[in-house]
């Protein structure tokens, strides 16, 4: 059973008789490792099938609460809550924006119906920070990588792992860091492309070489925080960098349709939205994760354009601290 199956066989588990759904559970606990590569030493297994089924609980809830939104198994089924947050949703900090670092943008007429700078050639594809707290890392190089491409007509991969080991003021390389400062430490050092510097999801020495980097942007600027339409401009012109909440599980486990209950707006977790559009009559912003393709939609998950959730910080926190690179 390959992975966009796993889907079909957890709504099916639901539907079935017990004697039936016994079976269905071994089978889809099986196909569901072989999915993705996971084994377990004896004394763990049950451990872990327990954490399985606990999760696939959860998923039918938040299926049956999310009229706009499906989720589904994937690659966190087997994890706890606790070890799912220290492994993937605890790598990003923000701190507050000076009042010359914020930037608005002024209407020019009414704005496109969507954007996406995937088609425009402005998005690397998804990348996968793998079990290290980068979020931040690949959030900045999501932003300068399009911002690059806008600049000089070229799409450069920059690499990650120069930020997380040498980018010791911007954080703690798989232990955390700021974007908003990471983005200003590529404005002064510039950035080695990612061949020249490979992602080892682990920290290390810094072998940040001047002469491999190239330079990437001048500054850094925050779009007005709280605000759907100026993030929505923003997006007219580039991709936005944007902190968000990731670890709950309208998120953790989201597959398709738009995200607009059930994730607050704590912001633990950096990414980056390449633009927004209508999915099923729902306005959403366009957002590329860093936890690879078998997460969410090919990696990229839709969230809410709606100002008024979270008291105005938007689902998930998106419009909490929005960053572009100048």
């Amino acid at each position: 059973m390959n992975k966009a199956l796993l889907a079909f066989a957890l709504i099916a588990l639901f539907s079935v008789a017990s004697a039936t759904r016994a079976e269905t559970i071994s089978s889809l606990w099986g196909a569901w490792k072989a999915a993705h590569k996971k084994q377990y030493a004896p004394s763990e297994e049950s451990h872990r099938r327990a954490l399985f089924l606990y999760n696939i609980e959860k998923i039918a809830q938040l299926n049956a609460e999310n009229p706009t939104a499906k989720f589904a198994l994937n690659q966190f089924a087997d994890l706890t809550d606790a070890e799912f947050r220290a492994k993937y949703a605890s790598g990003a900090f923000v701190e507050p924006a000076t009042a010359d670092e914020i930037v608005g943008f002024a209407a020019n007429g009414a704005l496109p119906e969507s954007v996406d700078w995937r088609t425009k050639g402005a998005v690397t594809p998804v990348k996968n920070q793998g079990q290290c707290g980068s979020c931040w890392t690949f959030s900045t190089t999501g932003v300068i990588e399009g911002f690059y491409f806008i600049k000089n007509g070229k799409l450069l991969s920059f690499a990650e792992q120069q930020i997380v080991d040498c980018a010791k003021l911007a954080g703690f390389g798989c232990n955390g860091g700021w974007p908003k400062k990471a983005v200003n430490y590529a404005s002064r050092n510039g950035l080695e492309l990612e061949p020249d510097y490979p992602y080892t999801a682990a920290n290390g020495k810094c072998q940040y070489e001047s002469s491999k980097a190239i330079k990437t942007n001048s500054g850094v600027k925050v779009v007005t925080p709280k605000n759907s339409e100026q993030l929505k401009t923003a997006l007219v012109s580039s991709p936005v960098a944007v902190v968000v909440q990731a670890d709950e599980d309208a998120f953790r486990y989201y597959k398709s349709g738009v995200v607009t209950s059930g994730c607050s707006a704590g912001t633990n977790h950096a990414v980056l939205a390449v633009g927004y559009e209508k999915v099923n009559g729902v306005e959403a912003f366009i957002v590329k994760n860093s936890w690879g393709t078998t997460w969410g939609n090919q990696g990229y998950i839709a969230i809410s354009t709606d100002q008024s959730i979270n008291k105005g910080l938007g689902a998930c926190g998106i419009l909490t601290q929005p960053i572009i690179a100048v």
